[in-house]
């Protein structure tokens, strides 16, 4: 990597704020919804939600897999018997499990039945 990509990266980390309570993944998957329309649009867009949703396993929700802006990579959600753990922090209260909790509560009040659905 040269100095300048690792340059770039550093100013893209800065400018994401980390998550990291329960509390914090419900206050983005808030700007998720808010911002949906403008992650495809610019990746790099500075209001970009810190964490994107990129996959959820249906029909049965049993993973759900979201992108970490501050962290540069994606994490993997399960969910087993309704309980979410995080594949990457390996807790049951981060950022990951509030933003899935959300998630989690919009598919079943909202019905959708696939990724598409979700991110339109």
């Amino acid at each position: 990597m040269s100095k300048k990509d690792k340059i770039k990266l550093n100013e893209l980390q800065i400018k994401t704020p980390k998550c990291e309570s329960l509390d914090d993944g419900t206050f983005a998957f808030l700007n998720w919804m808010n911002c949906k329309s403008f992650v495809r649009k610019d990746d790099h867009y500075i209001h970009n939600p810190p964490l994107i949703l990129k996959h959820v396993n249906f029909p049965y929700i049993t993973l759900v897999k979201i992108f970490d802006r501050f962290l540069n990579s994606d994490v993997i959600v399960d969910i087993v018997d309704g309980i979410p753990l995080c594949k990457s922090c390996i807790t049951d209260d981060c950022s990951h499990i509030g933003f899935t909790i959300c998630l989690k509560q919009l598919i079943d009040r909202e019905g959708f039945e696939s990724n598409e659905e979700i991110l339109k």
